[in-house]
């Protein structure tokens, strides 16, 4: 069986109090749609096919919102008794043919659509599996995918820890998928978190630091990649505010393109598997500096979000940053006995060196002392500049 032949349901479960939250999670406000409209349209990108989202304490308010959203809704009229009552409502109106489906509390809204297109695929390419749940950095996160056939050991399931325990009793015919989807460990049970979530869901379009670290992971990027792909960043975002009142380019998604630009270096083509995997997890405007990092098209403005990246990136040897005088000496050492590949790393040289030129025309800022100016902010000498980079922390697990 393939994903494109496997028929999925979707339950999400909108039947709790929100007590914590003081308010109903289903209807909160997040980029402009609430949660529930999030969670429905992310299943329905990913081509879920039959959705159910169960209602309980806010059913009046949950109710409408979903018939907005054209999706059913079934109640739980014994929500009091916890998570595991919704869970069987739901379950038990899905219909009897669907080979898995997925379940998702909608206080977990961020959730990409790729992660459950790569889950479909993954438990697809996998028989005998019963259940798949995603990872983000090593912590489990939602919707699980859950085999059709267990709904009705589900429905009898009265065990300790409520669904958890039942899953547990299938671990052994289960897979975890790493992805790098911070949305799958961010939920909002308080208000603190619902404000944390909204500022994540503004940006979705753009990795996050640790969703840059979890594309490292993934990709088994060596250790010398990350720290030069993490000076390459501070470089480029410095370039980037220099001449912010001309270039339009979004610091942050061209530093999430410098720490990913040579996540797949062992790899041949690496930019173009790069830029491909960005695109896959809905990160199309990352792809796309990713993408022409090393080759720039020879129409491409002197001054652009491409150009910029291409010209820190020529600024840094290894995991310090060095000037083109240096940077030029170093290639001609590295292709000594290569003429042909000496030819091309010069004639890129020289595309940087045109870059900077103009860089410094546009800033009137001299490119020496960009960086000795960055040197001196992050108070080290760029011979050994991540004494003081900063680390990129995994999540916090939630309890």
């Amino acid at each position: 069986m393939t994903d494109v032949g496997l028929r999925t349901g979707g339950v999400v479960l909108a039947g709790g109090f929100s007590s914590r939250m003081g308010r109903c999670k289903a209807l909160l406000e997040i980029a402009g749609s609430s949660a529930l409209d999030r969670v429905v349209s992310s299943m329905r990108h990913a081509d879920v096919e039959d959705l159910i989202v169960v209602s309980g304490f806010h059913h009046k308010e949950i109710e409408k919102e979903a018939t907005g959203c054209g999706v059913r809704t079934v109640f739980n009229d014994r929500f009091e008794e916890g998570m595991l009552s919704s869970v069987k409502t739901g379950v038990k109106a899905l219909p009897d043919d669907l080979d898995a489906f997925f379940l998702l509390p909608v206080d977990i809204p961020l959730v990409r659509p790729a992660t459950l297109r790569e889950m479909k695929k993954s438990f697809s390419s996998k028989p005998g599996l019963e259940t798949v749940f995603p990872a983000f950095l090593g912590q489990r996160g939602h919707p699980p995918l859950i085999r059709g056939d267990l709904i009705p050991d589900i429905l009898k399931w009265e065990g300790p820890m409520g669904l958890r325990g039942f899953l547990e009793q299938h671990e052994a015919s289960s897979l975890t998928l790493e992805t790098p989807d911070e949305g799958t460990v961010t939920e909002m049970d308080t208000v603190e978190e619902y404000q944390e979530l909204r500022s994540l869901a503004i940006r979705r379009d753009v990795p996050t630091e640790r969703e840059c670290l979890a594309f490292w992971e993934i990709l088994s990027t060596p250790q010398e990649v990350r720290e030069h792909s993490q000076v390459v960043g501070e470089v480029a975002v410095r370039l980037a505010r220099l001449v912010k009142d001309t270039v339009q380019v979004d610091p942050e998604d061209l530093k999430a393109a410098a720490l990913l630009h040579d996540m797949a270096r062992t790899l041949h083509h690496h930019a173009d598997v790069a830029a491909d995997m960005l695109e896959l997890w809905g990160f199309a405007g990352t792809a796309d500096l990713v993408r022409y990092h090393m080759e720039l098209p020879e129409d491409e403005p002197l001054l652009s979000g491409r150009s910029l990246l291409y010209l820190a990136d020529k600024l840094t040897s290894g995991s310090r940053a060095a000037d083109l005088r240096e940077k030029k000496k170093l290639i001609e050492e590295k292709f000594s006995s290569d003429p042909e590949a000496l030819e091309a790393a010069l004639l890129r040289l020289q595309r940087a060196e045109m870059i900077a030129g103009n860089f410094e025309k546009v800033s009137g800022k001299e490119l020496e002392a960009a960086l000795t100016d960055l040197d001196r902010e992050r108070g080290v000498s760029y011979s050994n500049p991540f004494l003081a980079s900063r680390e990129i922390k995994p999540p916090r697990p939630r309890s």
